[in-house]
């Protein structure tokens, strides 16, 4: 099944939704009482409503307005918890939460209710006025929570816009229209760029130089492990720190030569053909 821009996009906004979870749980909580606060006010309606059509028509105005009401701040829920999508949520409940208040209307205020459904009427009517009075707090504080996490919810905002951008170059990139022959066409430029490489390392200097590489590499080790052995010794006399002494056998130029060549024999271990230069000094100084 192909997969949309959209559906990418969906599963980073989920991924990223997990992976900050426990810094965004206050946040997760407030959406999720807010949520269950539309959702007990919706099935409530459809109860009132079937009750108002037989018994106080004059309720239904209000109950369409709640209704469709209800419809738009359930559409304009985030399903992404990003800093400015949870700003327009917010405003959105602002605007729409007065309409779901029954009390200013002229029924209510009455109580233009049926003899015999009084009850039934004022049980469902006192849902909208409560889900009135709990939006007006629930609002309130998921605002304060909101901007108190702003650093994180802005942090989210724009790894996602980050996401989208590189969708967004993706799609305006123009594709082959034949997939097939463009694939044939990349693996034949791959082929003939390979043979290409393999001839060019079969070159005359390029294979002199790899042949002398070798030559050098073979020699270092070769000294390298014949030198071993007065390393080590060398080694151990500087860790011991030979200082000169009045008691020493060793007269202060003797100690200097051996401090020279443990420093030489010290560079063993450096680059490849260092052990050569040092060589030649050495005969050279000889």
């Amino acid at each position: 099944m192909a997969t949309t821009e959209a559906d990418v996009l969906g599963r980073y906004e989920r991924r990223l939704t997990e992976k900050y979870r426990f810094g965004l749980h206050v946040i997760i909580d407030h959406m999720s009482c807010l949520v269950s606060l539309l959702h007990h006010a919706q099935t409530e309606l459809k109860s009132l409503e079937a009750l108002a059509q037989k018994k106080l028509p004059q309720m239904l105005p209000f109950l369409n307005l709640v209704h469709d009401k209800i419809n738009v701040v359930t559409q304009a829920t985030p399903l992404f918890l990003g800093y400015d999508h949870l700003l327009a949520y917010i405003k959105i409940l602002q605007q729409e939460k007065q309409s779901f208040d029954p009390r200013p209307q002229p029924w209510n205020a009455l109580r233009l209710y049926d003899t015999d459904y009084q009850d039934q009427f004022a049980t469902k009517v006192d849902v909208f006025t409560t889900l009135t009075q709990e939006l007006d707090v629930h609002v309130r504080e998921f605002h304060v929570q909101v901007e108190r996490h702003a650093s994180l919810l802005q942090l989210l905002s724009q790894k996602r816009e980050a996401m989208y951008a590189i969708l967004q170059q993706v799609q305006n990139q123009q594709l082959p229209t034949n997939l097939k022959k463009h694939k044939a066409e990349l693996k034949g430029l791959y082929e003939r760029s390979l043979v290409k490489y393999k001839q060019a390392l079969q070159a005359g200097p390029i294979k002199l130089e790899k042949q002398i590489q070798h030559e050098i590499r073979h020699f270092t080790a070769h000294l390298r492990s014949m030198v071993l052995p007065h390393w080590r010794v060398c080694h151990t006399v500087r860790r011991a720190n030979a200082e000169v002494s009045p008691e020493s056998p060793l007269s202060s130029r003797q100690l200097e030569l051996v401090e020279a060549f443990i420093s030489v024999v010290m560079h063993l271990h450096d680059h490849v053909g260092d052990f050569c230069r040092t060589g030649l000094s050495c005969v050279r100084a000889r």
